[in-house]
């Protein structure tokens, strides 16, 4: 994935990462809230040793105490001086819980140590520091005193006393919401990635021209109606869609071999191309154009709906008495209310796949060529059904309509395939975009 690539898909789903930054502040706030305060307070000591009081056992004395330093700051934080401090105190805390509330540093190329409680009272977070200066100071001395002396080698003071903190030491409102605001920023860029990489719809004119190799038409929107709706939107042709059709009108119609008998297939299972195919239709007999519909999908039955056509036999019943009346099929097409447009259903309940290869139906669409100027065929979705292979026989070219909601990539190279194996002739790709009319 290249950095422009990548830059529009987080165009695209931006609301991702706005959505994870929100919960994030919202969590840094909530922990905030619920987290306890803890408050600390800190003492410093200062190490020295006694002896000579020359230059070179004052450089030595001064070495030593730096080394002490270092092995006071572990004991400081023991479990032993821990409990000393809990016994003094009357504390209900063992030695290791004392132990683990305190921190002991020593200051850098110095002597000096700084002694850090953290306790949920800032009061008693001071008294324990106060208290483990004292103890720590008293447990030290027999360990400095060699034997047989009176004086310990090493001594420790008190530079600062603590005192009780006037603010807690977290949480801090500040920093809880920098992490969250960071973790919610990184969390939705995750997902912004991982929802790229597993959504393989064909969205974009690129992705179609790339699996396709055609030139690619739309995007048009597509409405799904009630049938009312549905026959006041034919009859009052004046939405913006409508304009997207003139436009593929005016692709069809200058291509040089001027292709008059068209088919409209689909790349995935899912998708419905009969209102597509109704309104390419519409948009043709604009041209003053005599034109005829063929809905030959029986699995989306919906044209005489839509077109208000009279109850009569349907392509599939049609076809299927040619044999016994072989003017049977003439009289198919049916008249709508828009002008220079007819209409052929497919009839309902039966499968049209196995009438759709008949010489009846290459006789039905020989005379309809002497009859109209524009044949716009609408077929099943090409990678799920044969039909369209044998229909494409039968066109002058195809048009792939590809659902951007829909369509996955993978459909649509298959449907390529479908149609490349055969006579299909494809002119160019149309990008579609379903949704339903609130």
């Amino acid at each position: 994935m290249d950095i422009k690539r990548a830059f529009v898909i987080l165009l695209e789903r931006w609301w991702i990462v706005a959505v994870t930054l929100v919960i994030g502040i919202g969590a840094a706030i909530v922990a905030t809230l619920v987290t306890p305060p803890q408050y600390t307070s800190n003492t410093q000591l200062f190490v020295s040793t006694t002896g000579g009081t020359s230059s070179t056992e004052s450089y030595q004395g001064d070495q030593f105490s730096q080394q002490r330093a270092t092995s006071y700051a572990q004991i400081l934080t023991s479990e032993i001086l821990g409990q000393r401090v809990s016994d003094a105190l009357g504390l209900s805390l063992s030695g290791s819980a004392v132990a683990g509330r305190v921190t002991a540093t020593v200051v850098p190329k110095t002597v000096l140590l700084d002694v850090s409680v953290t306790d949920s009272s800032a009061d008693r977070a001071a008294e324990i520091a106060n208290t483990l200066s004292d103890e720590f100071i008293s447990y030290i001395v027999p360990l400095e005193t060699p034997t047989g002396q009176d004086q310990a080698r090493a001594t420790v003071t008190i530079v600062n006393g603590a005192e009780p903190a006037t603010r807690p030491t977290t949480p801090k409102l500040t920093t809880y919401l920098i992490y969250g605001a960071a973790c919610g920023i990184l969390i939705g860029l995750l997902l912004v990635i991982v929802v790229a990489t597993l959504d393989r719809r064909v969205s974009k004119r690129s992705d179609a021209e790339s699996l396709t190799g055609l030139p690619v038409l739309g995007p048009v929107t597509s409405v799904m109606q009630s049938p009312e709706g549905r026959r006041t939107q034919l009859d009052n042709w004046t939405s913006p869609e409508a304009e997207a059709f003139r436009k593929i009108r005016v692709h069809v119609q200058s291509i040089p071999t001027g292709p008059q008998v068209i088919l409209v297939t689909s790349s995935s299972a899912k998708e419905s191309t009969i209102n597509f195919s109704v309104d390419l239709a519409v948009a043709l007999a604009e041209s003053d154009r005599r034109t005829v519909v063929i809905e030959t999908d029986s699995a989306h039955p919906t044209v005489a709906e839509q077109l208000s056509l009279p109850d009569s036999a349907g392509l599939v019943e049609a076809l299927a008495d040619t044999a016994d009346r072989p003017d049977a099929a003439d009289q198919l097409a049916a008249p709508t209310t828009n002008r220079n447009l007819d209409a052929i259903a497919v009839g309902v309940g039966v499968d049209a796949t196995p009438m759709l290869s008949t010489a009846a139906m290459r006789e039905l669409v020989e005379k309809l060529r002497q009859s109209y100027s524009y044949l716009v065929i609408d077929a099943p979705p090409a990678a799920a059904s044969g039909a369209t292979a044998v229909l494409s026989g039968l066109c002058d070219g195809t048009l792939l309509v590809i659902d951007t909601r829909l369509a996955r990539d993978r459909d649509v190279a298959t449907a390529v395939r479908e149609l490349q194996g055969s006579d299909a002739r494809p002119i160019a790709a149309v990008l579609t975009n379903s949704r339903r009319k609130r």
